[in-house]
């Protein structure tokens, strides 16, 4: 009579490693990969994939062979401003034993994301301000990735007094004494975007004023005149 016995080979992986890993631009679909080296048995294994502390999603494989075997599993996102600096990692765990006698899972070193995009303002897109402008401000203070470089245009009124700014900086001190349309840019490899600050001229005593209240006075200091001469004939 002849016994077999069966004597099922258990390896936890060599090492678990990411593939993939560039700088990514937001709105576009990656891939990463995680490879599993020598695992077994591989019907067994699972492969998490994480986010920061979120688990993004899981895999288990169809595998017949109970010799170590090595896997990939293949995490697809859309790339995301906000996942700017997140780090993503896997994971790969044999489920073969109670939850609290099981080896610890072999994780992968974590990658941190880089998402490349173009600028956005921080402040609304356009403002409008009035001379005597209060504002001595006027900020374009952009996000993105790369950091955005900056860029002013002045009015032609103002430009002598401007020579001295610095126009690739993202503030521009005042005070701003020139009506006209101030714009600066921001840009970065993503593309580039334009902020405009409309500094209007308050209404004033225009040269049709001023002659229409010379007038008004000259009429007034006749009358004042006649109304004297008057009462001295009078007596």
């Amino acid at each position: 009579m002849f016994f077999f016995i069966f004597i099922a080979w258990i390896e936890m992986p060599d090492s678990v490693s990411l593939k993939n890993l560039s700088a990514v631009v937001e709105g576009r679909q990656f891939a990463i990969q995680c490879d599993i080296v020598n695992v077994a048995p591989a019907r067994n294994l699972s492969v998490l994939w994480h986010k920061g502390n979120k688990i993004l999603s899981s895999q288990t494989f169809d595998e017949s062979s109970p010799s170590p075997v090595s896997k990939s599993s293949v995490l697809t996102l859309t790339a995301h401003r906000d996942d700017d600096g997140a780090e993503i990692w896997c994971e790969a765990k044999l489920n073969l034993w109670p939850e609290e006698q099981r080896p610890l899972p072999v994780r992968s070193e974590a990658h941190i994301l880089t998402v490349l995009y173009q600028p956005t303002f921080i402040s609304a897109s356009n403002e409008t301000l009035d001379l005597p402008a209060g504002k001595n401000i006027l900020s374009c203070n952009a996000t993105g990735n790369p950091l955005p470089s900056y860029h002013w245009q002045f009015p032609q009124a103002a430009q002598e007094t401007y020579k001295d700014q610095d126009v690739n900086y993202p503030i521009l001190t005042g005070p701003f004494e020139f009506p006209g349309v101030y714009t600066c840019t921001a840009s970065n490899s993503q593309g580039t975007v334009t902020k405009y600050f409309t500094v209007n001229k308050p209404p004033g005593i225009g040269p049709g004023a001023i002659a229409a209240i010379a007038i008004a006075a000259i009429v007034f200091a006749i009358i004042c005149t006649l109304g004297v001469i008057h009462r001295k004939c009078k007596r």
